[in-house]
C-alpha cells in the first residue's frame, strides 16, 4: 500500500485560453501529515488542488489517490469525491441553498443515504464547525466568516478522508482564523488528511509539518517549514517573505536572547526567552 494519499506525476495543464497553469509538475503528499502548498497569486496552487478531485484532467501526466491512478469515469469521480473535499476560496460560490440546514444536507442526500443518517452527518458537521446555531438560518444573510465555516461543514458532512483548503483565511479577520485553525487541529487529530493552499507564510510556517512552495505552475522548493522558511534564495524566486515569527527570532538570536532551537509559534518564542 502506498504511503501517499494524494500523487501527481509529470502533469502539464493548460486552459482553454492558453494559460499553462501546471508545468511537468510532480508532488507526494504523504499520509497523516499537515500539508502547505504557498505561493503568490498565479502560482497554480487552485489548479493543482483541482486535479486532485478529479474536477480538471492532465494535458499530459498522471495523478494518483492512494496509489491508484485516478480514472475519469462517472463511478471513479464519484467516489473520488467522496474522499477528497475541496472547501473554495470564495464561500459565495460554493452555497446555494436556502437554510443552512439544507446547504449542509444537500451532498449527504445526494449519497441516497436514509433520513437519519443525512441528519446525523449534518448535525456533527455543523458541530465541529460551530454553526449549530445557524442551522435554520438563510445562507444569504451570514457573514463572510460564518459563511466560510459553513462552507466547511458542507465538505464535512460527505465524510472524507481528505479535505483540501484553497486560501482559506483570505479576508478573514484573526478572531474568524483562529477558529478556522482549531478546526484544522481538530480535523487532523480525528485522522483527516488537512491540506492548505495560502499565500500566508505565517500560517504555513506556524501550522504546517511540511510544505510544498509553487511559482509558475512548477514546484520550486520543498521541505519542512524550518527549512523552507529559512532558505531565502528560495523565498526570493518564489515571491515570498519570511515569516514574522522567523524575523523576529533572528534579531532576537543575533543580540544573544535565543538559542538555535526555532520556535513555531509565540508561545514557543517567549519561552525561549
Amino acid at each position: 500500500m502506498s504511503k501517499y494519499i494524494l500523487e501527481m506525476k509529470d502533469v502539464d495543464f493548460e486552459y482553454p485560453d492558453g494559460t499553462k497553469a501546471l508545468k511537468g509538475i510532480s508532488m507526494a503528499i504523504e499520509k497523516r501529515r499537515k500539508i502547505a502548498v504557498v505561493g503568490s497569486n498565479g502560482a497554480g496552487k487552485s489548479t493543482l488542488f483541482l486535479h486532485f478531485n478529479g474536477i480538471l484532467r492532465p494535458r499530459r501526466g498522471k495523478v494518483f489517490y492512494k496509489g491508484e491512478e485516478i480514472r475519469y469515469t462517472r463511478s471513479f469521480l464519484t467516489e473520488l469525491r467522496k474522499n477528497v473535499g475541496i472547501v473554495f476560496q470564495d464561500p459565495d460560490t460554493q452555497l446555494f441553498a436556502g437554510s443552512v440546514f439544507q446547504e449542509v444536507s444537500f451532498g449527504p442526500m445526494n449519497l441516497n443515504l436514509p433520513l437519519h443518517e443525512v441528519k446525523r452527518r449534518v448535525e456533527e458537521a455543523l458541530k465541529s464547525t460551530g454553526t449549530e446555531e445557524l442551522k435554520s438560518k438563510p445562507t444569504h444573510f451570514l457573514s463572510y466568516g460564518q459563511k466560510k465555516r459553513v462552507s466547511i461543514a458542507d465538505v464535512l458532512a460527505m465524510e472524507p478522508e481528505v479535505i483540501i483548503f484553497d486560501e482559506p483565511t483570505a479576508y478573514l479577520d484573526p478572531k474568524h482564523t483562529e477558529k478556522l485553525l482549531e478546526i484544522f487541529e481538530r480535523l487532523h487529530e480525528e485522522g483527516k488528511q488537512v491540506i492548505l493552499s495560502t499565500h500566508d507564510v505565517d500560517l504555513a510556517y506556524s501550522w504546517a509539518d511540511y510544505v510544498f512552495v509553487m511559482k509558475d505552475g512548477i514546484v520550486v522548493g520543498r521541505g519542512t517549514p524550518g527549512e523552507v522558511f529559512q532558505n531565502d534564495g528560495l523565498l526570493e524566486e518564489a515571491d515570498l517573505r519570511r515569516p514574522l515569527l522567523l524575523e523576529v527570532y533572528a534579531a532576537l538570536r543575533q543580540k544573544g536572547f535565543l538559542s538555535e532551537k526555532l520556535p513555531r509559534n509565540v508561545n514557543e518564542l517567549i519561552e525561549g526567552l
